[in-house]
């Protein structure tokens, strides 16, 4: 584990990647708060065409009026009572 400062990160960037890369965990501290580095491939930030089926039937559902539209905490709790 690699924990750096805000300054440390901009000048050891390509190195910080490249820790991440072979499963080092690094983290990033700016004033009070931490942060850390999470490679994303691709494959994560695409929609599959399974997903793509699914979210074009929960659409069909809601313009057929098939959905439950909960607008307040009190909506909620309505709902969940209910079950």
């Amino acid at each position: 584990m690699t924990q750096l400062t805000v300054r440390d990160f901009r000048s050891q960037m390509a190195s910080s990647f490249d820790r991440v890369d072979a499963g080092e965990r690094v983290f990033i501290r700016r004033k009070n708060q931490l942060y850390t580095i999470i490679p994303v491939s691709e494959d994560d930030l695409t929609i599959t065409p399974e997903l793509a089926a699914k979210i074009e039937k929960a659409r069909q559902e809601y313009r057929e009026g098939k959905a439950v539209s909960l607008k307040t905490h009190e909506d909620v709790d309505r709902y969940f009572e209910s079950m």
